[in-house]
């Protein structure tokens, strides 16, 4: 595992923010009712808001031409998946479920929109959100996500690649 703080350049980064987070609200994010493991879909407090920009070999939303300069840096050479996840503000940190995204060896990268309490597990270590920190680590190993309580959301970008 691997943390880069301050990872874009800043004014590509304020522009991606911006984009995604801005005042325009206008970014379309999609409810879905579990994080890890759909026999978690009836807990009350297992759900986030994703909005899905590549996955099965094309891009699925117009914010592809946004990661660009991200794919680029991180040398990607074929892609699985990007997704961009928000967690809501809860009254304690909630720890959702270890998952693996995909059950074989592949790089991952975590992009943090947003400085929060919230953060990463990967196995036993905790990495807290940061505003453009990147996480790289192999995401076939156990990781899973937490909410946070000093913010509305907790916003990252998640690549799965080779």
């Amino acid at each position: 595992m691997q943390v880069i703080k301050n990872y874009l350049d800043k004014n590509y980064f304020n522009g991606l923010k911006d984009k995604i987070l801005g005042k325009q609200n206008n970014f379309p994010f999609f409810f879905n009712n579990t994080v890890a493991y759909k026999e978690d879909e009836k807990k009350l407090t297992d759900f986030y808001f994703h909005h899905m920009i590549y996955e099965d070999f094309i891009p699925t939303s117009d914010a592809f031409s946004l990661v660009g300069p991200i794919i680029n840096k991180l040398e990607i050479k074929s892609l699985l998946r990007i997704k961009v996840n928000m967690y809501t503000r809860t009254e304690e940190i909630i720890k959702h479920n270890m998952h693996r995204d995909f059950h074989f060896e592949h790089k991952g990268a975590i992009l943090s929109l947003n400085t929060c309490d919230g953060g990463t597990w990967i196995e036993d270590k905790f990495v807290k959100s940061e505003e453009n920190q990147i996480v790289l680590f192999d995401p076939s190993k156990p990781h899973c996500s937490t909410s946070c309580t000093n913010e509305q959301v907790r916003v990252n970008i998640n690549f799965n690649y080779f």
